[in-house]
């Protein structure tokens, strides 16, 4: 009996470095049979790099870093315990009346309280670059006879800034965050820009009904439709007709509680809108997390829309895929110039939209990096 006694005293003793040693490798075992493929930040996975560099550890650490098995569920976990606690969640904060906001540099991840405070803009050689670079950018897709549109997305903060905490709002300097003064750079220097952060902030009071969810970073289909629109009208003059149709309260019903990507344990109303109803399209994906393509049969334009974009960029798509013949939705962030060629061989969109959302838009000063390897 007392040889029992000290077993189980040296194994009570040994527990803590067990439970250390499994939770240091689990990740590496688990990693042999499955992996994580779906982030909860509004981003594209790391890929894995596969030529050896100078990078190759720090970029092999980023890519393990979003892929290693477990990874979705200790994060949602991580996040319970800190929202049962009522603790803000670093990259999540609560704002007033249940909203919730997303400072996005805390992973990295463009910087949506940067633009929300408005206090670092672009300076003159940051806008120059960015010009060139996007100058660069339409140039090549005009190569391939497309013609040539960027579409911002407003962040959350931006919209709903009368729900950010107190504090915040004192700190804020001004609402002409860096988008609003890159947009009108650009679109005074013949860059086609559509930036919705006012036909937002105009919509608002228009519906009973928020444009965006209160604990998610997203817009709702609320939000997105009335982007969708204001898209539809600049396709037009840019001879892309389709079937225009402004949002009126009567075409949005209730269509169910989702999830939110900042409160695992939380839910909100998702819309559908009454649009086009009696329009199909078929989708295809033709490479896993790069490239899908929408197909109709019996469109209104015969054009093909390609449609660059982050997740918001979600939201736009199947209005998009009921108006024309095609629309080709490449994912953002992809690197290797000779897919976009590849995608432009293959498709021959009429139009290229390149969307992003606000808190992305310091990434435009360093695109024409991709046009420089050419």
């Amino acid at each position: 009996m007392k040889n029992f006694f000290e077993k189980l005293k040296n194994i009570y003793f040994l527990l803590p470095i067990i439970l250390l040693v499994v939770a240091v490798y689990y990740p590496f075992v688990a990693n042999m049979f499955v992996s994580n493929t779906e982030l909860l930040d509004n981003r594209p996975l790391k890929s894995k790099p596969i030529k050896f560099s100078s990078t190759f550890s720090r970029d092999f650490e980023q890519y393990y870093n979003d892929t290693f098995a477990g990874r979705k569920k200790l994060i949602v976990k991580y996040v319970k315990l800190k929202q049962k606690l009522k603790i803000d969640t670093g990259q999540y904060f609560y704002g007033q009346d249940g909203w919730m906001f997303y400072d996005s540099a805390k992973i990295n991840n463009g910087n949506s309280m940067l633009d929300y405070y408005a206090s670092v803009l672009l300076d003159d050689e940051q806008l120059q670059q960015m010009r060139k670079g996007l100058e660069e950018e339409k140039k090549f897709y005009e190569s391939y006879g497309a013609k040539y549109m960027l579409l911002v997305a407003p962040n959350k903060e931006n919209i709903y800034s009368e729900y950010m905490p107190e504090r915040m709002q004192k700190m804020r300097v001004s609402d002409f965050s860096v988008s609003d003064q890159g947009a009108q750079y650009l679109n005074e220097h013949q860059i086609n820009v559509l930036n919705l952060k006012s036909v937002l902030l105009s919509s608002k009071p228009l519906y009973p009904y928020n444009l965006y969810y209160k604990k998610d970073t997203h817009w709702n289909a609320i939000g997105g439709y009335i982007g969708f629109y204001s898209l539809m009208e600049e396709l037009k003059k840019m001879g892309a007709g389709g079937f225009l149709q402004p949002l009126t309260v009567n075409m949005i019903s209730p269509n169910g509680l989702v999830g939110q990507d900042m409160h695992p344990t939380e839910k909100d109303m998702s819309y559908i809108i009454d649009y086009l109803q009696d329009r199909d399209f078929t989708k295809t994906e033709i490479h896993a997390n790069k490239l899908i393509v929408y197909d109709n049969n019996n469109p209104i334009s015969d054009k093909t829309i390609m449609l660059e974009g982050d997740s918001f960029a979600g939201m736009l798509l199947p209005y998009l895929a009921k108006n024309y013949r095609r629309v080709v939705n490449v994912a953002a962030g992809i690197k290797d110039l000779n897919f976009y060629k590849d995608v432009m061989r293959e498709y021959h969109p009429d139009i290229v939209v390149r969307e992003l959302v606000e808190r992305y838009f310091r990434v435009l000063v360093n695109i024409g990096k991709l046009y420089e390897r050419d």
